[in-house]
Parts: C-alpha cells; sequence; structure tokens
C-alpha cells in the first residue's frame, strides 16, 4: 500500500510449461486482492468530522451520549456521511443502545411510572396549562368534541369553560362533567357505566355502548406515553376500549401530552405514531425530538 493506492501486477505466462505457475500466481493475486478489500474495510472506519479524524467507536459514543442527554439524534448532526450514520446506527441499535427511525434514531423508551389520579393532578400543572391553550387554537364555537378522562382532561376542561360559550362534549369523565355543567351553553354527554373509582370516570360495555352511538369532530385523548417506536399508550385496562373508540369515531383524533411523556413508554399501545396524528404538548419539549417528529410528517403543536 502507498498512500491509500493498493495495485496488483498479473503476470501472464505464455509458455505451456507455465500452466502451474500462472495458476500459483492467480492465486496469490486472489488473496492479496482480499487483503486490499480488508484494509480498505479498516480504512472506513475513520471519517472526517469538524476537520479531525474520528473512529467509529469515538464516533457512536457520541451517539450514544447524545441519546442520553437530548432523547433522540437525527443523521446529519454529526458532519459525515449519511451512510456512515446509518452503519453507526445500525450497529448502536444491534447493542439495544437506541431505536432507528426514519430521519435519525431514538433512545429506548423507559417505562413511565404510573401513579394515581390525584397525584397525576399535582403534576406539572403549568406545562398542563400551557398545552391546553395551545389545543383551543383547534376548537371553534358550536364544535362537537369527545373528551378523554385524566388529569389533563381536568386542565382542559378547565380551558374549555374558561375559552367558549357553546360546545357539544361527549365524555366518560366525571371530573370534566363536573367542569362543564355549569355551562349553560354547552351540550354535555356522560356515557355512563361501571364507576372506575380511581379515575374518577365510568367504564364498561354500557359506556362504551352509548359512546358508539355518537360522532364527533375532534376526539381529545391524554396518553401516558408516547414513542416514535412503541406508539401512543396508557395503562388503564378499563378505559382502553372507549378510547380506542373514541379515536374511531371522530374525525381527527387530538393527543394531549406534556413534554415529559414523550419518548417513554407503557402497558397498553392505543395506536401508532404517524402522519395521521396530531401532537399537542408545551413548550418544555427538546428541540431534537420536536424536530425527529416533525422529519417523521406528525403534526406538533
Amino acid at each position: 500500500r502507498t498512500s491509500g493506492i493498493f495495485s496488483v501486477h498479473v503476470c501472464a505466462f505464455r509458455k505451456k510449461g507455465d500452466v502451474e505457475k500462472q495458476g500459483i500466481m492467480l492465486y496469490y493475486v486472489d488473496l492479496y486482492v482480499i487483503m486490499c478489500k480488508d484494509l480498505v474495510k479498516e480504512m472506513k472506519h475513520v471519517e472526517l468530522s469538524g476537520g479531525k479524524g474520528m473512529l467509529a467507536i469515538e464516533r457512536q459514543e457520541q451517539i450514544v451520549s447524545q441519546i442520553r442527554r437530548n432523547g433522540a439524534v437525527r443523521i446529519h448532526e454529526f458532519g459525515v456521511s449519511v451512510e456512515t450514520i446509518r452503519r453507526d446506527l445500525l450497529e448502536l441499535e444491534r447493542q439495544d443502545c437506541l431505536h432507528r427511525v426514519h430521519g435519525g434514531a431514538v433512545g429506548i423508551a423507559v417505562a413511565k411510572q404510573y401513579h394515581r389520579l390525584e397525584e397525576r393532578t399535582e403534576e406539572n400543572p403549568q406545562k398542563k396549562e400551557e398545552l391546553s391553550g395551545y389545543a383551543a387554537g383547534l376548537i371553534r364555537e358550536g364544535d362537537v368534541l369527545m373528551v378523554d378522562s385524566g388529569s389533563t382532561a381536568i386542565a382542559f376542561a378547565k380551558m374549555l369553560a374558561e375559552e367558549f360559550e357553546r360546545l357539544t362534549v361527549i365524555t366518560y369523565s366525571l371530573h370534566v362533567f363536573e367542569i362543564l355543567k355549569k355551562k349553560e351553553g354547552f351540550t354535555l354527554y356522560l356515557c355512563a357505566g361501571a364507576y372506575l373509582r380511581d379515575e374518577n370516570a365510568f367504564c364498561g360495555q354500557w359506556a362504551l355502548q352509548m359512546l358508539e352511538q355518537f360522532h364527533a369532530k375532534t376526539a381529545f385523548l391524554f396518553p401516558s406515553a408516547i414513542s416514535l417506536q412503541n406508539g401512543i399508550m396508557d395503562y388503564d385496562q378499563e378505559l382502553y376500549h372507549l378510547q380506542r373508540a373514541m379515536m374511531k369515531h371522530a374525525d381527527r383524533s387530538v393527543f394531549l401530552a406534556d413534554s415529559d411523556k414523550f419518548e417513554k413508554s407503557a402497558l397498553l399501545k392505543l395506536a401508532d405514531v404517524n402522519e395521521a396524528v396530531t401532537f399537542v404538548t408545551d413548550s418544555g419539549l427538546r428541540k431534537e425530538i420536536l424536530e425527529l417528529y416533525q422529519e417523521n410528517g406528525i403534526e406538533m403543536i
């Protein structure tokens, strides 16, 4: 090897007695070519990044470090070829360090701990108020809405009561019903059934049958966790079928989740994360995660 250039000289034998020598020579030529290919592969482990040589292992450590810090990486952040980063991400995925997605990678989604409703109501109240305000921009006077239950549903219902005078709201949440019943211009439908004390909501077959009789312009749901790899998730098995029915019987499904719920996992999968869904979150969502979701064609508000 000279300056990274490899050359192979093939000798041709013209005499009949040299056929055996020719075979031996071709064997060594093949062996030499194989050795050259291996050296080329070794050279490909070094890429220029910011003008400095960086070994693949060093770059991969940087990728892992950034995912731990920001929750996601994008393939154009490292100053090397897309093919090189994709090889790095593939290797790191094999090591269970990340999940590859379109445009980059995200960390392995950590299970979000489940808390009782009373505890969740005290978590991130400013974020819930902020994202509920953003969601108001999707609503017009006179709209027909379906509203899920949960701690974020309480903040959302308060926003509806403050910002609107005429709405039709279908819900199985007693909290939502109690907040909105004071609004004379609101038409309310409470889908009743078995009472789920822990969530202050109704569930079961009777509640589901009533819910399925309606159709809404928008369904607002409040999942426990969201992940590009694993989807939109929640914990409560009793409410799972009601949430799925809301998504089925509305023209549009909007998921409200504070920034702490992104790239987390939970027990039950409600839906895939794709171009058909809309997320509303607060301003605390990390830039890397926001941009990666947007690159995947997902509407983020």
